[in-house]
């Protein structure tokens, strides 16, 4: 029997950004305050946790030093903003500095992290280029073990009845639809949004330090074997 868990999701952090670059360190750390006030069990980090490539090092620094606050198990993907492509912030950062609950998706090809303490599999494959022949939910496969199957991808949703063709990094709805997981957890969209198709149940969280056309959020799931996933939208706001 899985335990119940309960995951913190969150992206589009963008540490570094320009004239914003505070206000994105302090949703950062709101983010990092909130997963541990309410004791959950891993946080998920779908893309975009740096802006650019060039991102000053105090920044890198203090964004580092929110991350080595956490002790639960982090994993965090790469989005457009922070792909794998040449120059890469990651050729400066190893996010397993801040710890070894870090734990980072660098396969292009796609690669499991499992927990077996919390009966957690999380998939994600790397962003190299940001292109229409990059499919974040390409070579994706069912975890063969006991477990609580998390999908983590950064791209854009596409609505089947529309011809998206030339978008980058594409998330069909039949593709989400096809997957034999418990959630996928969402980034690249900076705003709360169900894509949820069929018995899958995918969201965006948003970033955690804009409004999105409301307010600033982040996902708080729960996956139980009696009710599945249950998704409750947290208000960040803008902390001190």
């Amino acid at each position: 029997m899985r335990r119940t868990l309960r995951l913190l999701h969150t992206s589009d952090v963008h540490i570094g950004e320009g004239s914003r670059a505070d206000l994105r360190l302090r949703g950062l750390r709101r983010v990092v305050d909130v997963a541990l006030d309410r004791s959950v069990d891993a946080l998920l980090i779908a893309g975009d946790l740096f802006d650019e490539s060039r991102v000053p090092d105090e920044q890198i620094d203090e964004a580092m030093a929110e991350l080595a606050r956490l002790d639960l198990p982090t994993v965090v993907t790469c989005g457009n903003h922070d792909a794998l492509g040449s120059p890469t912030i990651y050729d400066r950062v190893a996010l397993s500095d801040a710890g070894t609950h870090i734990r980072f998706a660098a396969e292009p090809e796609g690669e499991y992290f499992v927990f077996e303490g919390i009966d957690l599999a999380v998939w994600s494959r790397s962003m190299v280029v940001h292109d229409p022949d990059n499919l974040p939910l390409d070579g994706y496969a069912p975890h063969p073990g006991d477990h609580w199957r998390v999908v983590l991808a950064h791209g854009h949703h596409v609505d089947d009845a529309t011809d998206e063709s030339h978008r980058s990094s594409r998330i069909s709805a039949a593709d989400i639809a096809a997957l034999e997981c418990d959630f996928v957890a969402l980034g690249h969209w900076h705003r709360f949004f169900d894509a949820s198709t069929g018995n899958v149940p995918a969201f965006y969280s948003g970033s955690p330090s804009e409004s999105g056309g409301s307010f600033a959020s982040a996902n708080h799931i729960t996956l139980s074997v009696e009710h599945g996933a249950l998704v409750e939208r947290i208000p960040l706001g803008d902390p001190p």
